[in-house]
């Protein structure tokens, strides 16, 4: 089995250095590829095994991992992990083995983060489809999930070929969405109980951190819902957005400096595009990252 970890990279370069670093010293991995999406040259320190991919804009979390899939098209795995995790050789090698059961598409290792264990019986809540934990996965097997972080995820080739990453989402909900669609199309998607350890909890792209729940959320959960025509869910996420995440953005931004109504503003946004034109899936819009717009990234 041939296995390509694929770090999408924004900011500084040390944290995805050092883990291309350490992915590069693994046996289990075969080749090593990083999408600067950041456009950022490639560091002197990196290991020359290492690919330094340049897309041609910022594709984003779902985009950027397929352009690297386009690039080794090859593989029969993939590992998409982002550059706050650390993850074993012993881990690597359980979760390729459990990949290679038949009609498993997608395995993860259970993510540590520091207020405990995370990412394991991964569920959508019913209603207001939140990417929320329910519940964790037995300690001692394998078991199966909605949903598993896209902070590390392996990833069958012939699973991604049938049914790719949609990169439209840009930022949030790609891991779910894909989830999901491999598992109505028939594959499991199976939460490892050997572990890795994630750093931050944070998000790939610094620069974009703080408008992930301002706009992202706002519009990649519309966006999640309405692709499935769920008309109900839709709906209440709506009104959930209007009746509780926007005053909550407003009485947050009273306590912060600078910009007090920027985070509101993003909720309005993400509630306009999120009930707004959808746009094919596929790679992202040309336009993206769209809060660019109303407040530059810093």
């Amino acid at each position: 089995m041939k296995t390509v970890a694929v770090i999408v990279h924004w900011g500084a370069p040390d944290p995805t250095t050092g883990l291309a670093t350490r992915l590069d010293a693994s046996a289990q991995i075969d080749q090593v590829a990083v999408v600067a999406n950041d456009q950022s040259p490639r560091p002197a320190q990196l290991p020359p095994g290492v690919s330094w991919l340049l897309p041609p804009r910022d594709l984003g979390v779902g985009g950027g991992f397929r352009h690297a899939a386009d690039a080794f098209p090859a593989a029969s795995a993939y590992l998409l992990v982002t550059n706050d995790v650390a993850i074993a050789e012993d881990t690597i090698a359980t979760c390729l083995d459990l990949l290679t059961g038949t009609n498993i598409g997608v395995v993860a290792p259970t993510l540590v983060v520091a207020d405990g264990v995370r990412a394991a019986a991964a569920r959508l809540t019913r209603f207001l489809v939140a990417s929320k934990v329910l519940g964790r996965a037995p300690a001692s097997r394998p078991s199966e999930a909605d949903w598993v972080s896209g902070a590390a995820m392996f990833i069958k080739a012939e699973c991604h070929r049938r049914v790719p990453m949609d990169g439209r989402f840009f930022l949030g909900f790609e891991d779910i969405d894909f989830c999901h669609r491999a598992r109505s199309a028939g594959w499991s998607v199976v939460v490892s109980p050997a572990r890795a350890w994630r750093a931050s909890g944070g998000l790939t792209s610094p620069a974009h951190h703080d408008y992930y729940y301002c706009y992202y959320e706002v519009r990649n959960r519309l966006w999640f819902t309405r692709v499935r025509r769920w008309h109900g869910r839709t709906a209440l996420v709506t009104a959930w957005t209007i009746l509780v995440t926007l005053p909550r953005a407003t009485v947050l931004g009273l306590f912060r400096g600078g910009a007090p109504r920027a985070g509101s503003t993003l909720v309005l946004h993400g509630l306009v595009d999120g009930l707004g034109a959808l746009p094919p899936s596929g790679d992202p819009s040309p336009d993206e990252p769209r809060v660019t717009r109303w407040t530059a990234p810093g």
